[in-house]
């Protein structure tokens, strides 16, 4: 059987022409190190792991951040899920949409979010923090602009800030309810993950679940089980988490690819490897990533035929 190695997303345009604009061209999640990601016998080892983590927590962490926003009028600000603005030719484009639709409304807290993420998507942290403080100026329980900062404070790899940060939103989304409280906790494990504390990451991901039982916390529970080297205890995770409903949809496909990765390595099941990455293509049909896989994945199939 080919092996297929479990390299991670390259977040960035393959074609040359549609490489973002503005600073935003250099903005890549390069995951090589990430083809680091099995042992001889195809299995996901913490050590391996812990090459791809630095590339992929990012990733994660952009996704956690940008999942839920929401304007003073508690009515969901309409923003592109994160992937469907990576698949855009000009990611910052796409986001002065959204931060125009936002000044229309008049939300300055929300819009100074919104610059924010669009200064932290172009590696200006120092002006990503400063929008994050404003907004926290204007509105000091904005659940949003806190774990925007956290995300600064993590990416500089201030991780006692950033934790700091994350567990003073932890306070204000409990009076948001269960959903927001999950979500700073997935936070904080992803945190611990960064820096290989594999028991508080879990109990963040399990805190996650027992409050909202989503697919992202289950996600995010499998990179644990990843990092302790426990393939078996991995796909159950994901597997749990496919059956539940998620708020991220880039979650919900990845939680799919990596999955068809291990029935298509791991359990050499060809048929349920296809399966998955099938429903992957079904939430984000031109990500060239499972696009390839399931080629891969086919052609094996017709070999063994």
């Amino acid at each position: 059987m080919r092996k297929l190695s479990i390299d991670r997303i390259k977040i960035h345009s393959q074609d040359p022409k549609r490489q973002l604009d503005c600073k935003c061209r250099s903005w890549k999640i390069n995951s090589d190190s990430f083809s680091g990601l099995r042992s001889k016998q195809s299995e996901l080892d913490s050590k391996q792991f812990m090459n791809l983590l630095q590339s992929k927590l990012i990733f994660i962490v952009i996704l956690l951040v940008f999942s839920i926003v929401y304007c003073n009028k508690k009515e969901p600000i309409s923003i592109l899920e994160i992937r469907d603005l990576i698949e855009k030719e000009n990611l910052v484009e796409e986001l002065r949409k959204a931060e125009e639709d936002l000044r229309l409304k008049g939300d300055n807290a929300a819009l100074l979010y919104v610059r924010g993420w669009i200064r932290y998507l172009q590696k200006n942290q120092d002006a990503a923090m400063s929008d994050f403080k404003k907004c926290l100026g204007l509105d000091p329980k904005s659940l949003d602009c806190k774990r925007g900062l956290g995300l600064v404070y993590e990416s500089n790899k201030e991780y006692k800030e950033a934790e700091l940060v994350y567990k003073e939103a932890l306070s204000f989304a409990k009076e948001k309810g269960p959903d927001s409280e999950a979500i700073i906790h997935e936070n904080i494990g992803i945190l611990y993950l960064r820096q290989n504390l594999r028991k508080e990451s879990l109990e963040e991901f399990q805190n996650a679940i027992s409050l909202s039982d989503k697919g992202d916390a289950y996600y995010g529970f499998s990179l644990c089980m990843i990092m302790e080297g426990n393939s078996e205890g991995a796909i159950s995770s994901l597997e749990k988490g496919i059956s539940k409903p998620f708020r991220s949809k880039a979650f919900q496909s990845e939680s799919h690819f990596l999955l068809s990765k291990f029935y298509f390595e791991k359990r050499k099941d060809i048929s349920k490897a296809e399966s998955e990455i099938k429903k992957a293509i079904g939430i984000f049909p031109l990500h060239k990533e499972y696009l390839d896989a399931l080629q891969i994945y086919m052609k094996e199939r017709i070999k063994n035929l």
